[in-house]
């Protein structure tokens, strides 16, 4: 139970972070409670489902005006809704093979795959660390071409170790989108991706049969809707980047540790 709990924990917070929720857990599930990657994969992603409960509650006017937006003109949905539905349908083009191929990938390589995961992790860091400080367009101003470039980046994330906040916000400052808009936005398209991971997760593995699973995502909703808030506003003002790539060389190091024992 104390697992579930701490992992419910760890995803409240990191999730975001412009790190990787899913190499955390990932790597905190395969190292420390001795675990198959192809589990400890399947478990991050269900810890999504938490996660995602606390966005809705805590985006809910965001939710709210898009929706009501777009029910009031179906014919002329605004650009925010046209952005959010390709870059989750380009996401998912892009991000559900990945996740058909983790299984295969973590089961041939063994050990491995967590030093791939590392590596993934690293990346993600020096894409903090160079990250642009955006512009001045907000979501009116968003275009096909944006919600290409973020779809791509956040169905790439589906691999362990890409952080998709940190990816989707990258790609949305490198199109000179205001800071806290590309974190709303971001966060927003968070939701139908995350959603979709975690019921893969569940129909896959079958794990919400757990009692601890079920009690990890609770811990990680309560977690997550209580600091959502201000972790966005630290988010804007401080580059994760250098602490992604310390998380990146300890996984790695976990790796070739576990692969030598």
């Amino acid at each position: 139970m104390w697992e579930a709990i701490l992992l419910g924990f760890v995803q409240g917070v990191t999730e975001w972070l412009p790190v990787s929720s899913e190499g955390v857990i990932t790597a905190v599930h395969a190292f420390a409670f001795d675990n198959p990657v192809a589990d400890s994969v399947a478990f991050a992603l269900w810890l999504h489902l938490g996660t995602v409960l606390s966005a809705l509650v805590a985006l809910r006017r965001d939710i709210v005006e898009v929706v009501g937006d777009t029910l009031r003109s179906p014919l002329r949905p605004t650009r925010l809704a046209v952005y959010l539905v390709a870059a989750t349908l380009i996401s998912g083009v892009v991000g559900f093979p990945l996740l058909l191929g983790i299984d295969e990938l973590s089961g041939g390589i063994g050990a491995a795959a967590m030093g791939v995961v590392g590596a993934l992790m690293l990346i993600t860091g020096g894409l903090q660390l160079r990250r642009k400080q955006g512009g001045t367009r907000t979501r009116e101003d968003v275009t096909l071409l944006d919600a290409a470039l973020t779809g791509i980046a956040q169905g790439f994330a589906a691999l362990p170790g890409l952080s998709r906040s940190g990816l989707t916000v990258s790609a949305l400052l490198a199109r000179h989108v205001d800071r806290r808009e590309a974190l709303t936005l971001s966060f927003l398209l968070s939701i139908p991706a995350s959603l979709g991971g975690g019921l893969y997760s569940a129909i896959d593995g079958e794990i919400y049969t757990s009692g601890s699973a079920i009690v990890a995502v609770i811990v990680a909703a309560i977690v997550g809707f209580v600091t959502i808030r201000a972790l966005m506003n630290v988010a804007e003002r401080v580059n994760f980047g250098l602490f992604v790539i310390l998380v990146g060389l300890s996984i790695i190091g976990g790796s070739v540790w576990q692969g030598l024992s």
